[in-house]
């Protein structure tokens, strides 16, 4: 058996699973995704991955076997990636009653990974809708070009253009000639509304000619406007494209886009978002994130958490390379991709019910993702996590939370912060909502963020007379928190 693929995660059940719990989130899955009745237009070979892990899980002797295989080393050679994990205590009060205990897990590739080529698998999927009219549209083809010319021989792309309809303007390809994309993207001309789902759908498809192991394969998603009666459709695209390892960016330009939306469908395929505040900055914002792609050494990263009984995991949150909740499927959490020369931080919040004195394993946690500059190789890293429990009170020095966990948290903090100020607004508590983003701004004094905190501060007095954020100033609160470093706290 080829140990190429983690099955558990493939049905998003944990390893605990029962046998009935395989078999219900394979029917719900099956009934999504079978070619004869699926809900969403997605490839047969979804299908077949989640039919192979319910064969492999569904039968007792078959799973054993699997897990067995799956418990040994996968291969003799070192790791690529490397991880540590940092708790805010290693010591807790025994006979105590429930406790909270943070976990920051940091992941880093090795640094031989560096040489080593990626290649990328791209769509650009390009709202041409009537309200990208003008400059919007005019830098968004010239970001486009600039990409096909950024791009290796080896490196495949696509241009997907959706209004109402989609249309492909430029099939997926290597080798692209830039006369022929400088043409193809040349023609784009605005018109219609806007239905996202549409585009998604058919830059899904375009990325399927050339998405194979090794290879990173990208959606990215530019869009100004709100999409109507296909949310919860973009959301089941973005949950299988995540499945299958393809992540996508969504580009939002001006102030009226439904970030809530974007995020999400991001967040669900492992991908990012991003706020284009003025059409002049398209070019440097895409170029950016090709060069981030080009930059992969470590795709489909998931966080897999076994604790043991009486303790729980309460939250979870991405911390770097930005600010983002996790959320988690059966005890797996997608943590996306990894970047040279960059860190992936992670934070969960745990919480321990009462336990007897002595050292105790709280949980288990597994590391998976796929090595790109090594072909696609699958790595899985497992590390138990500890307890000291305690009689007595812990010396101060033994409990000073390291400072890597509290500048974490405040990071963590300060996101939730401005969060709970929108869903405070968009219930109507207008009161709530002004007193929450002060408490933002002064926050943001406290921290350096000057800039960002005058945007706060205005906003705050805007809501209190008029009862309304602009939508601006609330996604430059949104996006700029989710990407500060805050004072000394050096996560970068």
């Amino acid at each position: 058996m080829k140990m190429d693929r983690d099955y558990y995660r493939v049905l998003g059940v944990p390893i605990s699973a029962s046998r009935e719990e395989i078999q219900r989130a394979y029917r719900k899955l099956a009934r999504r995704y079978h070619p004869d009745s699926r809900e969403v237009d997605t490839p047969t070979r979804l299908f077949h991955q989640i039919q192979k892990a319910y064969t492999i899980l569904g039968n007792a002797d078959s799973r054993r076997d699997y897990d067995r295989r799956r418990n040994e080393p996968a291969s003799t050679s070192a790791p690529a990636l490397a991880w540590n994990v940092v708790l805010s205590r290693d010591c807790l009060p025994a006979l105590h009653t429930k406790q909270m205990l943070y976990v920051l897990v940091c992941v880093e590739p090795l640094a031989e990974l560096a040489d080593q080529p990626r290649r990328v698998n791209l769509c650009l999927v390009i709202d041409r809708s009537t309200s990208m009219k003008g400059a919007r549209l005019d830098h968004v083809k010239a970001a486009a070009h600039q990409t096909v010319a950024a791009l290796d021989p080896d490196d495949a792309m696509a241009v997907v253009a959706f209004d109402d309809r989609a249309e492909v303007i430029m099939p997926a390809r290597t080798g692209i000639s830039s006369t022929e994309a400088r043409t193809r993207i040349a023609s784009l001309r605005a018109k219609g509304g806007t239905e996202i789902l549409r585009g998604l759908r058919l830059g899904l498809e375009q990325l399927d000619a050339y998405h194979r192991e090794g290879v990173i394969s990208h959606l990215i998603l530019i869009t100004d406007g709100r999409t109507y009666g296909d949310d919860e459709e973009c959301l089941v695209e973005a949950q299988g494209a995540g499945l299958k390892d393809i992540g996508i960016t969504t580009l939002g330009i001006g102030d009226d886009w439904n970030d809530s939306l974007l995020d999400q469908i991001a967040y669900r395929s492992g991908g990012t978002s991003a706020y284009i505040a003025s059409p002049a900055q398209t070019t440097d914002v895409l170029r950016k994130r090709v060069c981030g792609l080009k930059r992969v050494v470590a795709s489909g990263l998931t966080l897999q958490v076994h604790p043991t009984e009486g303790v729980a995991v309460e939250s979870a949150s991405l911390v770097s390379p930005y600010v983002g909740p996790l959320v988690l499927h059966g005890g797996i959490m997608g943590l996306g991709s990894l970047e040279l020369q960059r860190s992936l931080k992670a934070l969960l919040e745990i919480s321990v019910e009462q336990r007897p004195p002595g050292g105790q394993r709280v949980l288990q946690l597994e590391l998976q993702g796929d090595v790109n500059p090594l072909g696609g190789r699958s790595e899985t890293l497992r590390r138990d996590i500890w307890c000291l429990f305690i009689t007595q009170p812990p010396d101060h020095n033994d409990s000073q939370v390291p400072s890597a966990v509290v500048d974490a948290l405040e990071r963590v903090n300060l996101y939730r912060m401005q969060e709970q100020v929108w869903t405070a607004l968009d219930e109507g508590s207008i009161d709530q909502a002004s007193r929450r983003l002060e408490a933002v701004a002064a926050r943001l004094f406290a921290s350096g963020q000057y800039d960002l905190a005058r945007i706060a501060k205005l906003e705050a007095k805007r809501v209190s007379s008029l009862g309304k954020a602009t939508g601006r100033g609330r996604k430059t609160i949104r996006y700029g928190t989710r990407t500060i470093n805050l004072a000394g706290d050096g996560l970068g």
